[in-house]
């Protein structure tokens, strides 16, 4: 695994920690209209999105498309 690719992970488990951190705060907070629940939604609304970027590049087309280019690369460094 290349520096590239450890960045990759990286950023995806930030992520994912972050997402799971809201949620974990949101479910035990008592939203009592003050500005930290607005926050904390916010927050929420943000990192919901980010985590739906996160799963579908590993699980969907781009985890695809990076495997199809590194094959690509293997074939073209044979002789």
């Amino acid at each position: 695994m290349n520096l590239n690719d450890w960045g990759r992970v990286l950023v995806s488990i930030l992520v994912v920690c972050g997402f799971l951190t809201i949620v974990g705060l949101v479910l035990t907070t008592k939203l009592q209209g003050t500005a930290t629940s607005e926050v904390l939604l916010v927050l929420l609304g943000a990192l919901s999105a980010a985590f739906g970027q996160v799963i579908s590049y590993w699980v969907g087309s781009s985890s695809g498309s990076a495997q199809k280019d590194t094959a690509i690369q293997n074939l073209a460094a044979k002789p």
